[in-house]
């Protein structure tokens, strides 16, 4: 008697946390390694006195 192995297909659910899990990581490698001139806050009080 033959067996036929069935092919397990992964949910897309699993594909869309494992996007996720990436998407996040990724942001967060760039918000660590970025120039810090490109991610600058200043307050509104050095935006007045720069006049």
């Amino acid at each position: 008697m033959t067996q036929i192995l069935q092919s397990r297909s992964r949910p897309a659910r699993t594909y869309a946390a494992v996007a996720l899990f990436l998407a996040v990581y990724v942001g967060v490698l760039v918000f660590v390694f970025a120039p810090k001139d490109l991610i600058s806050v200043q307050s509104p009080t050095a935006l007045l006195n720069t006049d």
